[in-house]
């Protein structure tokens, strides 16, 4: 897997850094961008991966970087990786005291990624919830989607024991401690790659909460149909025995 990365931050160590995986997002993501990159300051950097691209992501990133050179880190690899894969890959550029995620479509708003950051104090992570009680999530258009993400919810509780209400929501931060631990361990790429940063994180007896978030749902092509529905539901059961098997097998601490 061939990648190249430039710009970013300085040798100072950041405060925060924050993985943007970008795959096709040329439409959308300045505005998400700008955001974060005013949110971090010259004490964060943005670290925007963007993998497998047939579209013109790249550029947009790469002239939004020239506006803000010391706070954005580009990371180009020509294949398709997962948003799993491009958050590992982010991670190993991660050089922040706090590490984080968000997903390039906005779905998160800079003010509701802050309220994450404060409730980080005292724990070693903190995942935003689209279900528990207190969250809110506009613009929910897709039945299917709903279900597949209470099955799969379902899943993770039965398979790994793990307590919460919404492992796949694409907002999570982390201690730089857990991400360094966890990081030489992650294999998965697809859906699961969230399952599996959660369950390694407990089995090294970090401390991660779970808080409600606000939402914005941009619906996904996956779950607008039947037969998407299906092979989605397939392929993400096969993800999830896989990932158990492999961490039956594997002993990690």
């Amino acid at each position: 897997m061939a990648f190249s990365a430039r710009g970013g931050t300085t040798k100072r160590t950041p405060e925060l850094s924050i993985v943007l995986p970008a795959h096709n997002e040329a439409r959308r993501i300045t505005p998400t961008l700008k955001a974060y990159a005013d949110y971090v300051g010259d004490r964060g950097q943005i670290i925007v991966v963007v993998n497998g691209c047939t579209d013109d992501t790249l550029a947009v990133v790469q002239q939004l970087q020239l506006d803000y050179p010391r706070r954005i880190v580009v990371v180009n690899i020509p294949e398709a990786i997962g948003k799993g894969g491009a958050i590992r890959t982010g991670f190993a550029n991660a050089r922040g005291q706090v590490i984080g995620f968000v997903d390039a479509d906005g779905a998160t708003t800079v003010k509701d990624f802050d309220r994450l950051r404060r409730a980080l104090d005292g724990h070693d992570g903190v995942i935003a919830s689209r279900w528990m009680l207190g969250s809110r999530v506009y613009n929910r258009t897709s039945v299917l989607r709903r279900i597949a993400s209470k099955a799969f919810v379902l899943l993770t509780r039965i398979l790994f024991g793990l307590p919460y209400h919404d492992t796949q929501c694409g907002a999570k931060l982390f201690t730089a401690k857990l991400v360094t631990t966890v990081q030489p361990h992650l294999r998965h790429r697809d859906m699961t790659f969230d399952v599996e940063l959660l369950v390694l994180a407990r089995r090294f007896g970090f401390d991660v909460i779970e808080q409600p978030t606000v939402w914005t749902d941009y619906a996904s092509a996956t779950f607008t149909s039947p037969t998407g529905f299906i092979r989605a539901s397939l392929a993400m059961l096969l993800s999830l025995l896989k990932l158990k098997l492999r961490i039956m097998r594997t002993p990690v601490v």
